[in-house]
């Protein structure tokens, strides 16, 4: 076995013992052992050539990669690192990376100089411990690192060629002074340690100091507008924050258009209130037929879902959109108006009474179907509120002891607001001459077309937000609008409740689907009209409502591969062979029809032919005469066997200088004259006269074989 060899692969024994200690995991520790211990201990191994290790990494990034956005890692317990599953992946690539380098390896030749700095690498990944005395976590990695430094020694040790010292008194000074060196470095290090450990509080605080860090603040609630409560501003505030993170992707033929995720009918000073209660509705019912109510982005077979009818179909054809959530909003549901028909991965959908449904027992990622009319003309026709109490087949109605209640709850306004003189007056101006809900809504979109937009905002303490919006008219955003709209028509009567969700839309070009980012956030109102049911109030300028555009760059490539991972995480979630089939096929669909897919794909393939017509390819020797391929095999034959003595002729050298050199050596070795002679005698018949003759050849091949036999000789001595 080569020593540098077996201290590399005892380097990796160790990765991989921390790898199964720190993250509880088994599988990967015992199959880096068994992958890793036949480069060491298996004498006629396969040997991995140099120049394909930069393909094998790329292999082994893209492998890393695509298990952390398919199956990322769950620690146990919880972590410091914002994204630890994504850095426990890169830690299982430095630690490949080192296998593969150990296959690569050559008898003849030292392993990489920069082995080492791969483990301490995993290292690093591995080393989110918590800092205190009693830790098991943090002694282990203490211990663990003190062994990785002394194999890291021996591991550059035996790289090193050695030199005949030149009296047996010297030769243990060396090794001495390295030990000593050693030892003091290791004793300082565990020093340290303890001093860093006592004194972190302190040194923390000094650091935060040095740099101008303040102690961090105690970050606003960004979603508080999809909650129980949303203070007028928290849309703002989502947008402002975050901006350009992704909420939803919508499959869809057409812009998804107002996608509500929250829906509040009370208001207070301070924003607006839900206290609709959850209702559980059951699949105890009907079958829906489904066989023509296929998702647009389902292009294959899938597992049968739950479908949940949530309004009265009023339309002949209906048409689906696909909704898939990002992790970051997967507590909340985000669904048009006119949702008829919702499929979902749950045998029972919670929802209240203005038929937002509840994400509280659905899977993380998991996507939502809803079915809606085809044609943007027809609303479904609903009571004013959901039934309490609802079964397949019998008539969507709702008692009128209910309808009045739920009118009478949905017009309601604080005593302030309802009894002030300048909002009554200001309701009777705008709303004067008008006859029917219908045309109340025409009157207040025209009355706040007159107000600006802005978010800047600022209302004086002790005043009603509303109430000020109302009679100074300062430019405010979409909270404002829609908040002093909901007053105004509840002032003339119209039933109405206030909403928050998302308005636009950025189409993908590249994705064929709508990206809906949290910019989109945005606030609006659905009046009820007894004879149309629902519709929607925005009267925010129009240049101020979250746009539809279409655009195209590259960055849509990575997103479309983003949802292509979330699809497959969602299908090997599912429980059964039929979903982890699903997920693969779903994977392989991928890489055939999308563009990134599609271009790995093709460089894969195009790599692989390419390789072939390669190897196919004739080598220079077999274009050359006999006699001329076998003077090279004895000349390869000797040269290797010279390697084993750490003698090797460089590229630059000719053979008569590394014959000199092997006189040189000869000294210490005298079966090296020998050698040197067989060189000198094959420079002068290979470039000779006489080289192409069998007799030659066959005097220079005897002679080979005597020089080879009398090295054997000299290394079983030693």
């Amino acid at each position: 076995m080569h020593r540098q060899a077996g201290i590399a692969w005892l380097i990796i024994l160790l990765q991989a013992a921390m790898f199964w200690y720190m993250s509880e995991t088994i599988v990967f520790p015992i199959l880096v052992a068994l992958i890793s211990s036949p480069a060491v201990w298996w004498r006629r191994r396969w040997e991995v050539a140099p120049g394909y290790l930069p393909w094998i990494d790329l292999v082994l990034v893209a492998g890393c990669a695509l298990r952390w956005n398919l199956a990322p890692y769950e620690p146990p317990t919880m972590t410091s690192f914002l994204n630890y599953p994504l850095v426990h992946a890169a830690g299982q690539f430095f630690l490949l990376a080192q296998v593969a380098r150990l296959w690569a390896r050559r008898p003849d030749r030292p392993l990489p100089v920069y082995l080492p700095l791969l483990a301490v690498m995993v290292f690093i990944c591995l080393g989110d411990v918590q800092l205190s005395k009693t830790g098991r976590m943090r002694r282990m990695h203490q211990r663990a690192t003190f062994a990785l430094v002394g194999l890291s020694c021996a591991y550059y040790a035996m790289a090193r060629k050695r030199q005949e010292p030149s009296s047996r008194s010297a030769r243990w000074v060396r090794p001495t002074a390295s030990g000593t060196v050693l030892v003091v470095c290791a004793v300082s290090a565990s020093a340290g340690n303890s001093w860093v450990l006592e004194k972190w509080s302190t040194l923390e605080q000094f650091i935060m100091r040095a740099s101008g860090s303040r102690i961090p603040q105690r970050q606003p609630n960004l979603m508080v507008g999809f909650s129980g409560q949303a203070s007028l501003g928290s849309m703002q505030l989502l947008r402002s924050s975050l901006d350009e993170e992704i909420a939803v992707r919508v499959f869809s033929d057409r812009p998804p258009g107002y996608l509500r995720g929250a829906v509040f009918e009370r208001y207070t000073s301070h924003g607006w209130e839900s206290h609709g209660d959850w209702i559980p509705l059951g699949r105890s019912r009907k079958p829906q037929p489904i066989s023509d109510l296929i998702a647009p982005s389902d292009r294959t077979s899938r597992p049968p879902r739950s479908v949940f009818q949530l309004r009265e179909d009023s339309a002949n054809k209906l048409r689906a959109i696909t909704i898939w959530r990002t992790p970051s909003m997967d507590r909340f549901t985000f669904l048009p108006l006119s949702t008829t028909r919702l499929e979902a991965p749950v045998a029972v959908l919670n929802f209240d009474r203005h038929t937002v449904v509840a994400a509280d027992n659905m899977p993380v990622e998991a996507s939502l179907t809803a079915w809606l009319p085809d044609s943007t003309d027809v609303t479904p026709i609903e009571p004013i509120i959901q039934p309490l109490l609802w079964d397949n087949g019998t008539p969507w109605e709702l008692d009128r002891l209910d309808t009045m209640w739920a009118k009478w709850r949905l017009e309601q306004l604080p005593e302030r607001l309802k009894l002030n003189s300048q909002i009554r007056k200001l309701a009777t101006k705008v709303f004067a001459d008008c006859k029917t809900p219908q045309d109340k809504i025409v009157a207040v979109k025209r009355h706040f077309a007159a107000y600006q937009y802005g978010t800047d905002i600022v209302v004086p303490a002790m005043i009603d937000p509303v109430y000020y919006f109302l009679t100074e008219k300062p430019p405010a955003h979409c909270e404002f609008f829609a908040s002093a709209t909901a007053v105004l028509l509840r002032m003339a009567g119209v039933p109405c409740r206030y909403v928050t969700g998302y308005a636009g839309a950025d189409f993908s070009v590249m994705g064929n689907y709508w990206i809906i980012r949290q910019r989109d956030a945005h606030a609006w109102v659905e009046a009820y009209l007894p004879d149309e049911g629902w519709v929607i109030v925005d009267t925010t300028p129009e240049g101020y409502v979250p746009a539809t555009i279409t655009s195209f760059s590259l960055w849509q490539l990575w997103d479309e591969v983003t949802l292509r991972g979330q699809m497959i995480r969602t299908a090997l979630a599912g429980e059964g062979w039929f979903s982890k089939w699903m997920a693969l096929k779903l994977f392989f669909w991928s890489l055939l029809t999308t563009i990134p897919g599609a271009l790995m794909t093709s460089g894969l393939v195009f790599l692989a032919v390419r390789k072939m017509k390669f190897t196919r390819r004739p080598t220079v020797s077999s274009s050359l005469e006999p006699a001329v391929v076998e003077l090279r095999r004895l000349l390869a034959e000797l040269d290797r066997r010279l390697r084993r003595f750490d003698l090797e002729r460089e590229t630059h050298e000719t053979l008569h200088q590394f014959a000199e050199r092997l006189r040189a050596a000869a000294s210490s070795r005298p079966n090296l004259r020998d050698a040197a002679e067989w060189y000198l005698r094959y420079a002068a018949m290979r470039y000779g006269l006489l080289s192409f003759q069998p007799e030659v050849q066959a005097a220079l091949r005897t002679e080979l074989q005597a020089v080879c036999a009398r090295l054997n000789e000299r290394q079983k001595v030693r």
